[in-house]
């Protein structure tokens, strides 16, 4: 399958790109830098990266790119990843989560090819906010109440995705995942941040670990698992339907940090830093992914310690590890 990923130099884009190959896929990834990560930089021998800025580019040049390389799927992950930062920057934010897809499906419309790529648009589980008990698990029934930038551009994109499918007949499948974690993911996101820290203290550099507020609950899956999701949606999901992507297992920040000091080879010890916790944060959120395992047969291989265990073999790595 020709495969055109935007937003590959990050950290899902990195792992995606990875799937894809591994399943036999050429792949074509879009970056507004044009550069790759550190952490991507071994996938410059098989992706052909072209620098695209979706927020300042055109959708006249965009689309010249696509009909150029005749994509099969598009996969579209291009966006400001982080709540914290979108309370900073929601004018930002809005630009390009919901002005980039803009972009995207005006430019796949554009590009004037026959059939149309099936386009997955990365949405998020946040955009439900916090729901009601009786709506947990969360389906895709529930209602979207987002409490933040990030998690309403998102949701505002979902509904564009939705409406190009609806309107222009554009095979657009949204794919709506939950928290999800793996090696290599940056310290601003809090398991990536936990891993760090640990690794800090195993290597001395760092007396103890500081944290927000440990006693939410989430739903992580493996980035691994989340990326096998979306290529099984570029096959088998139905366009204009948004499908969870989730373990359904709650597992708190408190539960998953403990396991990070298991794991540890010096102890850890843990203070709470006020500047860490969050002005507005789910206290519970859990998926409800059964209409994506009956649509693809996806389900998680990866179990969280798995995860943990990889993400601090990769901060141990990256900073140098002194055994």
């Amino acid at each position: 399958m020709r495969a055109l990923v935007t937003g590959i130099s990050g950290f899902v884009g990195g792992h995606l790109a990875e799937h894809l190959i591994d399943s036999g896929d050429q792949v074509v990834g879009l970056s507004a830098s044009g550069r790759w990560s550190v952490a991507s930089a071994h996938l410059a021998e098989s992706v052909r990266l072209e620098a695209f800025d979706l927020v300042t580019d055109s959708v006249e040049s965009l689309s010249r790119l696509i009909a150029r390389k005749q994509p099969e799927a598009i996969y579209h992950l291009a966006a400001q990843a982080n709540p914290s930062a979108s309370l900073d920057d929601p004018r930002g934010t809005w630009g390009l989560n919901l002005g980039g897809t803009m972009t995207l499906l005006d430019a796949v419309r554009a590009a004037g090819l026959d059939p149309l790529p099936r386009v997955v648009l990365v949405g998020s589980g946040v955009s439900y906010g916090n729901p009601a008990p009786e709506d947990l698990p969360v389906s895709e029934r529930c209602p979207l109440r987002p409490n933040n930038p990030y998690a309403a551009s998102k949701a505002a994109a979902d509904l564009l995705g939705i409406q190009h499918a609806l309107s222009y007949g554009t095979p657009v499948v949204v794919a709506r995942p939950f928290n999800h974690a793996g090696p290599r993911q940056e310290d601003r996101y809090v398991l990536g941040s936990f891993a760090r820290q640990v690794a800090e203290v195993e290597r001395g550099t760092r007396p103890r670990i500081e944290v927000g507020n440990l006693e939410v609950v989430r739903d992580f899956t493996d980035v691994r698992d989340i990326v096998r999701a979306y290529r099984l949606l570029a096959e088998h999901g139905q366009a204009g339907e948004v499908y969870n992507i989730g373990t359904g297992r709650d597992e708190s920040l408190a539960s998953m940090l403990e396991t990070l000091r298991r794991l540890a080879r010096a102890p850890v010890e843990v203070v709470v830093d006020p500047a860490r916790v969050r002005p507005v944060d789910q206290p519970l959120l859990l998926a409800d992914a059964s209409k994506l395992r009956s649509r693809t047969g996806w389900e998680p291989r990866l179990s969280t310690e798995q995860t943990l265990a990889d993400m601090l073999d990769h901060w141990r790595s990256a900073l140098g590890d002194p055994s």
